[in-house]
């Protein structure tokens, strides 16, 4: 288990922010919590991810169901995926 931050731009916020049950049901299977952050300036967003299962998670993203979401959630490419160094200081 890994703690992950994904960021991603998005065409409109206010489409992107109404998704939350969404995601919060599509993100159940492969991590125990998230938390959002939106950029202060831009149309970005951070979701900081913990205790993900790495593997779930990559099968989650290339699912054509993910795949249709991302689309009418208005997220944009590329999207970043940084995983946590344990121990990094």
């Amino acid at each position: 288990m890994a703690n992950v931050l994904v960021t991603h731009g998005v065409g409109n916020m206010d489409v992107w922010l109404k998704g939350g049950a969404e995601r919060e049901k599509l993100f159940a299977p492969f991590c125990s919590s998230y938390r959002i952050y939106r950029h202060a300036d831009s149309n970005r967003v951070a979701i900081a991810s913990e205790n993900v299962d790495l593997e779930k998670m990559g099968a989650f993203m290339s699912s054509p169901e993910v795949q249709a979401g991302m689309k009418a959630h208005t997220v944009l490419e590329p999207i970043e995926v940084f995983v946590e160094v344990p121990g990094g200081k």
